[in-house]
């Protein structure tokens, strides 16, 4: 009598990103062979992608040299109106965070809807959002659920919660500039 197990077929998936020759995102995830698994690392890489790459300017049309234009003052009113400039990313942070209160002590998580530059804990102090937040990147070794976040935590070791209600030890990768386990 003999017995065959047959394990489960994964892939893996994987994305490096370097700029001026530093590596930025070194990222590998392996899924099971499930529609499910496949769709999860599919987003994950193109989340990466997005956040990481830069977006290449458009060409400028042919024809709008500033040398061929004529002169502002026989352009048409509409023509000369300036241009509203670029709305800029609104101050704060919104979003999955893991803060430290530095008045009690305290560490909790909140998720934000909406961009706001302050939140208050428990205790009554106010936490400032507007300052330099540092990431995380956390893979659940429970359940495999993937998390991504901000904090204002300076330590090199934190502990952020998932939703299957298991810590997560997280250490800070100076490579990644992220928290990561």
């Amino acid at each position: 009598m003999s017995f065959s197990i047959e394990l489960p077929q994964t892939y893996t998936f994987s994305i490096c990103i370097d700029r001026g020759g530093h590596t930025i995102v070194d990222t590998t995830v392996e899924v099971p062979d499930t529609r499910e698994g496949i769709t999860k690392a599919k987003r994950t890489v193109q989340r990466l992608m997005n956040e990481y790459t830069p977006t290449p300017k458009a060409p400028e049309p042919a024809g709008l040299n500033p040398e061929s234009q004529p002169p502002a003052d026989l352009l048409p009113a509409a023509e000369t109106a300036p241009t509203p400039p670029p709305e800029k990313k609104p101050e704060g942070a919104r979003g999955l965070l893991r803060l430290h209160c530095p008045e009690c002590g305290n560490t909790f998580g909140t998720f934000l809807r909406e961009y706001q530059t302050e939140i208050e804990c428990k205790c009554g102090h106010h936490i400032d959002l507007t300052g330099q937040l540092g990431r995380y990147h956390a893979t659940c070794p429970y359940c495999q659920h993937e998390s991504w976040g901000k904090t204002n935590s300076e330590e090199p070791v934190v502990e952020v919660q998932c939703k299957c209600k298991e810590m997560i030890r997280l250490q800070w990768v100076p490579e990644a500039r992220e928290y990561q386990n």
